[in-house]
């Protein structure tokens, strides 16, 4: 059986100007850090798909924050501020990258697995909430 360690990460290597950027993808932490800083991007999140043009609507410290994240670095400041000096090309090229990395399947069965992993914690929850907190004595024979 294959480990974590035995499976290749999927990136895509971007080129800007004469390098190339390699792309991962947003993971769990970063999605995080993006949704604590910019509360707009729950507003996309709910299955309808985001382009990069739609990002690169909402402004630029969204974009550079997104391509931050999208090559590993979610909330760093300085690979933020390198982002943000990027050419709109260049940012529009790693943003695509990017959402296809973190979205493989687009954003929509992303949700429906979030909405159905939702439901079975709240199924948890509901079910813990309504088990007895202390057993009842039972009644006296006399």
């Amino acid at each position: 059986m294959a480990g974590l360690l035995d499976i290749a990460a999927l990136t895509e290597k971007v080129p800007v100007g004469a390098a190339k950027v390699e792309v991962f993808g947003v993971s769990a932490k970063g999605v995080a850090v993006l949704l604590g800083r910019f509360p707009e991007l729950r507003l996309l999140m709910t299955g309808r798909e985001i382009g990069p043009e739609r990002l690169m609507q909402m402004g630029g410290d969204v974009v550079a924050a997104v391509i931050a994240a999208g090559i590993g670095f979610p909330g760093d400041e300085g690979q933020e501020a390198a982002a943000g000096r990027l050419n709109v090309e260049a940012q529009a090229d790693l943003l695509a990258a990017t959402l296809r990395l973190t979205f493989p399947n687009g954003l929509g069965p992303f949700v429906e697995k979030l909405t159905a992993l939702g439901a079975v914690m709240g199924g948890e929850a509901a079910a813990s909430a309504k088990a007895p907190a202390t057993k009842s004595r039972s009644r006296s024979k006399s």
